[in-house]
């Protein structure tokens, strides 16, 4: 693990090792337990539709997969107020 620091323009530099693994471009996702970085993938539209064959998402009609999503973000809200 790595320490990062913040130069005073607000900019953090990751490496040249983690650059060369991960790419120049990340999503940054601020959680309740800090900051995560996602390296954006070369072609975010193909890894979509490669995530979707994978998890066999294809196998459901278009209303099953809204339920799906529906009760999945309900149990998310309802996780909140506890």
């Amino acid at each position: 693990m790595a320490i990062l620091k913040i130069d005073e323009r607000c900019r953090v530099t990751i490496g040249k090792k983690a650059v060369a693994r991960y790419g120049k471009r990340f999503w940054m996702l601020d959680t309740p337990d800090g900051i995560v970085l996602v390296p954006v993938p070369k072609d975010p539209i193909k890894e979509l539709e490669a995530l979707g064959k994978r998890s066999g998402i294809g196998r459901y009609t278009m209303e099953e997969v809204k339920k799906i999503i529906e009760a999945e973000a309900k149990k998310e809200a309802l996780r909140g107020l506890k």
